[in-house]
């Protein structure tokens, strides 16, 4: 049976160290050989990855790791709590009483105002499953699956991290971030699947450049995978 590229063997270590090889490269090169077999319809070929997620029928995992995720919401709703002074009691005392709440209100409505505005909201970390189908990613405090059909759009902003947009049961639309030595795989993975037309995968600039010749010179042969789209 023919195997997907294995990142740590045939590797020549020391021509790879002399390349400038990295332990990122050795993701990267799993990676593509992930998208090789995944751009010809050999899904059955790549080799079960080791998980604690319960996999579907049919479902290939393909990798799974730490993860640091970031979700687009405020936290919170722009109510606070207004601070009260004295009613009574020595003129000095109620003055400098409501001096004191008007900053502390001031204060609260400023804070509230700002929580109430959406931004990049770092979850607790965590680790993510990236199997044919989709993605879950799991914390202490959350565990979910994000199915590559679901999601309305995939970018990979930064080697590391990939984004995604996807509607949730209300059809409200949700921003991810997801930050983990996988990245390249869950784009190149969720685009072949579902966003075959995507930018990245029509110029090549999801794989770095001059990445199949640092391969060689590490002794190791990159698929031919850069324009896949």
């Amino acid at each position: 049976m023919r195997m997907v590229f294995d990142p740590l063997a045939d590797i020549e270590r020391a021509l790879a160290e002399q390349a400038g090889w990295t332990w990122f490269d050795d993701y990267l090169l799993y990676t593509c050989g992930v998208a090789d077999l995944l751009a010809r319809g050999e899904v059955a070929l790549i080799p079960h990855t080791a998980t604690r997620v319960r996999i579907e029928p049919g479902e290939v995992g393909l990798a799974e790791g730490a993860v640091n995720w970031y979700t687009w919401r405020a936290t919170g709703d722009g109510n606070w709590t207004r601070s009260r002074g004295p009613v009574a009691g020595p003129a000095p005392i109620v003055a400098a009483a409501h001096l004191g709440n008007a900053v502390v209100n001031r204060t609260r409505r400023t804070q509230a105002a700002a929580a109430a505005q959406p931004r990049w909201v770092a979850e607790r970390p965590g680790s993510v499953m990236i199997s044919d189908r989709r993605l879950h990613l799991t914390n202490p405090d959350r565990s979910f699956s994000l199915y590559w059909s679901a999601l309305e759009s995939i970018d990979l902003t930064a080697p590391d991290r990939v984004g995604c947009r996807f509607p949730d049961r209300d059809g409200k639309l949700q921003q991810i971030q997801a930050q983990s030595p996988w990245a390249v795989l869950l784009f190149v993975t969720a685009a072949l699947r579902h966003f075959p037309h995507h930018p990245l995968l029509k110029n090549g600039t999801w794989l770095p450049a001059g990445f199949e010749d640092k391969c060689h010179l590490a002794g190791k042969k990159c698929p031919k995978v850069r324009t896949l789209g």
